[in-house]
């Protein structure tokens, strides 16, 4: 199955020219949930963590 992104509704570098030299290409991900194995990517599927080693957290003090 294949996933795409609908066309865009409105054209924005015809409404707004000004902003056509900033425009660039992109990849728009589409994550799914899925079970990955031992040798495959986790994108889009559970993070794969030793059980027995913590989560990394940072201890230091961060102004809001």
């Amino acid at each position: 199955m294949r996933f795409t992104t609908p066309p865009r509704p409105h054209d924005l570098v015809s409404l707004f020219p000004e902003l056509a030299e900033y425009a660039r290409s992109a990849v728009r991900l589409h994550p799914r949930w899925g079970d990955p194995g031992i040798e495959q990517s986790s994108i889009g599927g559970p993070v794969r963590w030793p059980a027995d080693e913590p989560w990394p957290t940072c201890d230091r003090e961060h102004d809001d």
